[in-house]
């Protein structure tokens, strides 16, 4: 088990609770792609805008001698609106008529429908990031998570603590307010992946006897305070003062043989304490 205490990702407990660093990569990349396009768009329009207000400006003599073959841009400008020529209008328009005004039956414009595609997709990637997969927390989870840490923060930067053991020579608690803090930051900032319960979900399984990284009160305290390199499992040492990381370790050991419904199958060494 030495993913012990995911927080849906090291990115995710790295950022004190926000989205991963790689969604917040994804999610703005989409969004300045969607951004570029859009500038893009507004501009060729205007530019467009701007040529017809000239070209209402303009004699007939002087647009006479620009009636040569339209250029690159504005070719590629008729395709992107699926401009219909002047000829052919009168196989598209409507019986309708206001005031003198007749309608045609144009389609919309290529580039719009494909803006409007592209929101779709975009709509469709948010929803399996936030509602789906649920690899980024929403704007409530978001602020508890912040909280937390923030509270874990301060809990660390404690002036006065005492400590009378290291990573080797701890020992589980049995104080119920601290087993009661320890079990507040598990379901705060581990849960996501271990599940409240902690029958394991992204992260392994902590209710039965299979550690990866060993199960005594040592090693868990280890995997909490220095992470596990290479997985998603950061060290906490920053965050979290030393009895706090052994309310924490405390908390998880009370977990064993609860055997929660739907817990993943074991996963690594079994593991039995020394009487």
């Amino acid at each position: 088990m030495s993913c012990l205490f995911l927080t849906g990702s090291s990115s995710f407990a790295q950022t004190n609770g926000g989205m991963s660093d790689t969604t917040m990569m994804y999610m703005a990349l989409g969004l300045a792609i969607l951004v570029s396009v859009l500038v893009l768009v507004v501009a060729v329009y205007v530019l467009q805008l701007l040529r017809a207000f000239v070209n209402l400006q303009m004699t007939e003599e002087q647009k006479a001698a620009r009636a040569d073959e339209p250029g690159y841009f504005a070719r590629l400008w008729a395709k992107w609106n699926d401009f219909k020529p002047m000829e052919e209008e009168q196989d598209i328009m409507l019986d309708h008529d206001y005031d003198g005004i007749k309608e045609l039956d144009n389609h919309l414009p290529p580039w719009w429908k494909g803006l409007f595609y592209l929101t779709i997709v975009y709509a469709v990637v948010y929803l399996l990031i936030f509602h789906v997969f649920k690899t980024a927390p929403l704007q409530e989870e978001q602020y508890e998570r912040e909280m937390a840490a923030a509270e874990a923060l301060r809990a660390s930067k404690e002036a006065d603590l005492v400590v009378d053991f290291d990573e080797e020579t701890v020992t589980p608690t049995e104080d119920p307010a601290e087993l009661a803090d320890g079990q507040k930051f598990f379901e705060t900032q581990c849960a996501l992946c271990h599940k409240a319960d902690g029958g394991g979900l992204a992260g392994p399984n902590l209710t039965d006897k299979y550690w990866k990284h060993g199960g005594s009160m040592s090693d868990v305290y280890k995997v909490i305070k220095n992470g596990v390199p290479n997985t998603a499992m950061i060290s906490w040492e920053s965050q979290l003062n030393p009895v706090r990381i052994r309310n924490v370790a405390s908390y998880l050991l009370t977990l064993q043989g609860t055997n929660p419904p739907g817990a993943l199958p074991p996963d690594g060494e079994l593991y039995e304490p020394e009487n």
